[in-house]
């Protein structure tokens, strides 16, 4: 027994690996991307931190350098607009919040960009109570006015904050990578092991596979198919005991029939025809007991050569199996359709005998009413069984057994082509032979049809 190679995985369906890699890329990208936005709000966040301290010490400097009687009129103080009153403000500090800051040292800023757009105007207000006063603080910053180098060094940070995302993942991908990398080569060589297993391997102890999971996983699949392969030694064992053994009680069988019939034609007294019938069921049961046992020998045996094959004559041989049969449809109303074609065939005669005789015996035992109907065509055999629906559940129960098994097996050792189909109304079977064509056997009429019903059967229409 050699292990089968282990199957590829299937079209559009992703591997394990790159099921892996791509899962741990997508966490990573999800980890760089997510730690790169907290890093521009902490960055924006420190730089309001920034404005809102500087507001803070504009509004302290203003209230200890501006008497007091000049704080009523709008100052511009150290660049920010400083004022007791909120309607005193410039117009576009009115217009960027229309209501004044209510919250106390809260830094309010507003702004018209949309996503991943810089802005370019923000204005920023404050509320802040000092020495008993409300002050409101208020400052315009655009792309324009604003110094140079604090552009500079945004762009550098985000730059910054790009390479090294760049290189978080480059690095992740390269870690994934020889992870997998040392991962796979022991994945890959258990399949390979496992691919190349035969009964003369599977007797010796796996090879290490560097992993404790994957050698306990060798084990297992070595444990498995040994036990499968014990139980093929057995079962070919078996087979061939029990077919020598039945090799003697079948010839003692067909050596005493051969007796009696030289004995009945011998004797004086008249011909019983029930004793014939007898005979001829005894005679035609020993026949097949011989042709099984001669199969099962030949299926059981180690090399693959197939028997002898010599012209036979299909349609003859499938008119004669059909009589042999008829007698499985004593007293059931089944009708049977059978057409046949002259046509001869260089093929083994014993499993093609058992092959056809398995089909017809089992459409036959298996229909109780209704219609069977056996068309040959050349190397081409079709049996079909039509029954009511009322007998589906009976005829489901009954089972094939070891005939259509055996059919199997032996088709698929004979390469012949095989059809086994059950459908609502019946079970259909096709059968194509395979061999050396011969000569037909000229017939007037260039074909053989028969439509009969069985004696005591009504013919169904």
């Amino acid at each position: 027994m050699k292990a089968s190679p282990i199957p590829g995985h299937a079209r559009g369906q992703l591997s394990l690996k790159w099921f892996l890699i791509f899962s741990f890329l997508a966490l990573g990208c999800v980890l760089v991307v997510g730690y790169s936005w907290l890093s521009v709000q902490f960055f924006i966040r420190g730089m309001d931190n920034i404005v809102a301290s500087n507001m803070e010490r504009a509004a302290e400097r203003y209230l200890n350098d501006v008497p007091l009687d000049q704080r009523e009129a709008p100052s511009l103080f150290s660049g920010y607009h400083i004022t007791l009153n909120w309607e005193r403000m410039p117009p576009e500090i009115q217009a960027a919040f229309p209501e004044p800051p209510e919250a106390q040292c809260l830094l309010y800023k507003q702004h018209r960009s949309r996503w991943l757009e810089h802005p370019d105007i923000i204005h920023f207000a404050m509320r802040l109570e000092r020495q008993g006063h409300t002050l409101f603080i208020a400052k315009t910053v655009s792309a324009a006015t604003s110094p140079k180098i604090i552009g500079r060094n945004a762009a550098r940070s985000m730059h910054t904050l790009i390479i090294i995302s760049i290189l978080i993942v480059a690095t992740l991908g390269l870690i994934i990578w020889l992870l997998l990398r040392r991962i796979s080569r022991p994945v890959a060589a258990l399949g390979r092991w496992t691919g190349a297993l035969d009964p003369q391997r599977l007797r010796e102890p796996p090879p290490d596979f560097s992993y404790p999971e994957l050698n306990a996983l060798a084990e297992l699949i070595r444990t498995s198919l040994s036990s499968v392969q014990e139980s093929l030694e057995r079962e070919h064992r078996f087979l061939r005991h029990a077919s020598h053994e039945l090799r003697t009680p079948i010839a003692v069988i067909r050596s005493n029939l051969e007796l009696l019939s030289r004995l009945r034609e011998t004797s004086e007294n008249p011909v019983d025809i029930r004793q014939s019938q007898v005979l001829e069921r005894m005679n035609r049961a020993s026949l097949n007991m011989q042709h099984l046992t001669e199969t099962l020998l030949w299926l059981s045996r180690e090399g693959r050569e197939a028997p002898s094959s010599h012209p036979v004559r299909l349609d003859a041989l499938v008119e004669e199996l059909v009589e042999e049969m008829r007698y499985l449809l004593n007293e059931k109303r089944v009708c049977i359709c059978l057409d046949t074609h002259p046509y001869n065939l260089s093929i083994p005669e014993v499993p093609a005998r058992i092959v056809l005789g398995n089909l017809i015996r089992n459409a036959f035992q298996h229909t109780w009413d209704g219609r069977v109907s056996i068309r040959q065509q050349e190397g081409r055999i079709e049996i079909l069984n039509s029954r009511p629906e009322s007998q589906e559940e009976t005829q489901q129960s009954l089972g094939f057994g070891l005939g259509l098994q055996l059919t199997a097996q032996l088709t698929e050792r004979l390469g012949w082509g095989y059809v086994n189909e059950a459908g609502s109304g019946g079970h259909r079977v096709v059968l194509k032979l395979r061999g050396e064509k011969e000569t037909a056997h000229p017939v007037a009429n260039g074909q053989h049809s028969i439509d009969s019903t069985v004696p005591g059967a009504e013919t169904s229409e």
